[in-house]
């Protein structure tokens, strides 16, 4: 998701193979919605290695959401969103502060109607990114976290220019998918990487839910 911006979260819905499903915890699914505390699931700066620094963290409805997209009906993309039962999500993002083999971290935490709907963001429609159709994502095998697990990569092919790759972990818990994204130069990627974050992001969602439950949620 080359510097996102929000540019660079490009290209494709699409069938992901990989990871694993089965509960692992037991994640609540009928909380209300507004007890989803999205912000409080998300990647911090010191989860990152020294000199990331965090930057234009934000929340985004489905009609906000629908115009990240690269498309020229962004009506037909919130009508497709809303049938996905997507309701909302949370974004973070991360930049080094020199030069470096990763170039961006993003952290997104998408909301959907019920677990159903969250199973089929992380199966078929690439976790919830703004991903269009026509690109090609080459599935990764990931470790089993939450609920069910997925990643892939993104190859984005520029003439004259050098080609990047962004590597993708995602995982469901109950009515939430996460995806973390490190863009690189292509040959320097790091899949250990994003799925040392995946695990700690794990850790922060797992506070999020226990922090409701001390509540009575």
């Amino acid at each position: 998701m080359r510097g996102f911006g929000f540019g660079a979260l490009v290209a494709g819905v699409a069938l992901l193979a990989a990871g694993c499903g089965g509960g692992e915890t037991g994640y609540p699914e009928g909380l209300a919605d507004g007890a989803y505390d999205l912000e409080a699931m998300a990647l911090r700066e010191e989860d990152l290695p020294p000199g990331f620094e965090r930057q234009s963290p934000g929340e985004f409805g489905n009609a906000a959401w629908a115009s990240v997209f690269q498309t020229d009906d962004v009506e037909a993309k919130l009508r497709q969103l809303e049938a996905q039962g997507r309701q909302r999500n949370y974004v973070t993002l991360f930049g080094p502060q020199g030069l470096g083999p990763v170039l961006a971290v993003t952290a997104i935490s998408t909301l959907y109607a019920d677990a159903g709907a969250a199973e089929r963001s992380l199966r078929e429609f690439a976790c919830g990114l703004p991903i269009e159709a026509n690109v090609q994502l080459e599935p990764l095998l990931v470790p089993r976290l939450g609920d069910g697990s997925n990643g892939f990569l993104e190859r984005q092919f520029s003439e004259g220019a050098p080609t990047f790759v962004d590597v993708t972990v995602c995982f469901r818990t109950g009515r939430v998918v996460h995806a973390i994204q490190a863009t690189s130069v292509a040959g320097v990627e790091d899949v250990g990487f994003v799925l040392r974050l995946a695990e700690r992001q794990k850790v922060r969602v797992d506070g999020a839910f226990a922090a409701v439950r001390g509540k009575g949620g």
